[in-house]
């Protein structure tokens, strides 16, 4: 089997076409990430190239110990990764120390925040199994971090009151990061401890960083967060003071209701 032949293949480009129709991934901007699973590396093993040198990596990332992680190459455009599949995308095998990764099909530099993306698939791996990241830079949820408090609270409370299946989609909220230099450790390691906790991390005047059990469901978050953004940013810009909204009471009924437990901060 050809990789791009690969549901997960198929499945990032069906995905990164949606973002890029929706404007998020302008020029070189946005990447993503997928611990690839025991059947899906069986599936295409025949093809990977182990002869290729051992990259030694910033940080050791040992619970992503001799995983192979599917991820988009360094300087891709997305709105054009539908072509050309081994030069816009590559898989990585990782070391059985975690101190290094060897790209053993595809492009040989992949994505330049690839220590940031195993850093954040080691702690999904141990919180929920989850093996996808997806990130982008939607326009709405940007704007807002100019104008919320940067806090997990603040951010998390505006997009909740924002929409009612807000709650329900992200009952732990929304992680936030402050500035951060695009692609430095600092940024990867902070956004680490978030995804600890969270199902996605707010990059202020930057962008989101979403995670799931797949791209579709990493996608899906950043979908359901940017829609709850361009609400509540045509509320601030209104000039009206709110006559209604969803209150907290509210919020945590919809918890109850579904059986979850709603983020206290």
């Amino acid at each position: 089997m050809r990789i791009e032949e690969t549901s997960f293949f198929k499945e990032a480009i069906r995905f990164i076409g949606y973002g890029s129709s929706f404007g998020w991934h302008e020029r070189n901007a946005g990447n993503i990430s997928l611990r690839l699973s025991e059947n899906e590396v069986a599936s295409v093993k025949d093809l990977f190239d182990s002869s290729r040198d051992w990259v030694l990596l910033p940080y050791q990332v040992s619970e992503m110990s001799g995983e192979f992680v599917f991820t988009t190459v360094s300087g891709s455009y997305f709105i054009d990764m539908h072509n050309a599949s081994e030069t816009k995308f590559c898989i990585c095998e990782i070391s059985a120390d975690g101190m290094s990764y060897k790209v053993v099909w595809g492009d040989l530099k992949p994505t330049s925040e690839l220590c940031g993306h195993l850093m954040s698939l080691a702690e999904l791996k141990k919180r929920n199994g989850g093996r996808a990241v997806y990130h982008c830079h939607p326009a709405n949820i940007i704007a807002l971090s100019y104008l919320l408090p940067l806090s997990d609270k603040a951010v998390s409370e505006a997009i909740w009151a924002s929409e009612t299946e807000c709650a329900f989609v992200l009952p732990k909220g929304i992680g936030v990061v402050g500035f951060n230099v695009p692609g430095s450790t600092k940024l990867a390691k902070e956004t680490a401890e978030k995804v600890a906790v969270f199902d996605i991390v707010l990059w202020a005047f930057h962008g989101v960083f979403s995670t799931g059990n797949s791209i579709a469901e990493a996608f899906g978050l950043a979908h359901a967060v940017e829609k709850a953004s361009e609400i509540r940013l045509k509320i601030m810009s209104s000039g009206y003071k709110e006559t209604n909204t969803i209150t907290p009471e509210q919020q945590k009924e919809i918890a109850e209701y579904y059986g979850f437990d709603l983020n206290s901060f």
